[in-house]
């Protein structure tokens, strides 16, 4: 490894640092806003507990890399409510932070990297599927666990329609998200 590469690795994870500071709409066990870099670790541990449930085999490095790196991009792009109305600018505004972020990389990785992102945004591999599936279904559990109908009550049918994807790329995950969406209407999180 040369010192420039190692150099541009170590701008690159000085850079990341900043996704612990960007905040999400779901919140910690403790009240406060779970941050991306939360969400990132909580995804990547619920791939590989639920491994299982893919329904192909898949090469869990790649899904791990996967949902590792695709929220990388709310470091300049912020993080987009599932919910907000507007999410025409978003995959404009995360594409060119991708651009920037992985730029900062070595060359080799930055093209696996762009690649990798890219892969999760366009959903055309098995992993790229699965680790989707898993992101979608991170947001589901915590907001059980932690959600707070205080902070608004959402459309059941609306979550049902942004969810519904997880149907087909992890059918035996599905009936855990009917579960999961029926002990947030008993909560009174969902109406």
């Amino acid at each position: 490894m040369s010192a420039s590469s190692l150099n541009g690795q170590i701008i690159f994870l000085r850079e990341v640092e900043k996704l612990k500071g960007v905040n999400r709409a779901n919140r910690t066990i403790d009240g406060r806003f779970e941050n991306s870099a939360e969400h990132s670790w909580h995804v990547a541990l619920m791939a590989l507990l639920l491994e299982e449930h893919a329904s192909s085999i898949i090469d869990m490095l790649k899904v791990i890399k996967l949902l590792l790196i695709h929220d990388l991009v709310e470091i300049d792009a912020g993080d987009t409510w599932l919910y907000e109305t507007n999410q025409e600018s978003k995959l404009e505004a995360e594409t060119e932070a991708a651009i920037r972020l992985f730029s900062l990389l070595p060359k080799d990785q930055k093209e696996e990297y762009l690649n990798l992102w890219n892969e999760f945004e366009s959903c055309h591999s098995e992993e790229a599927k699965f680790a989707l599936a898993i992101d979608g279904i991170q947001p589901l559990l915590n907001h059980v666990v932690t959600g707070n109908a205080e902070d608004g009550v959402i459309p059941v049918e609306k979550v049902r329609s942004k969810k519904k994807y997880i149907r087909e790329y992890a059918p035996k995950l599905w009936e855990l998200v009917e579960e999961l969406i029926e002990e947030s209407i008993s909560k009174g999180l969902y109406e």
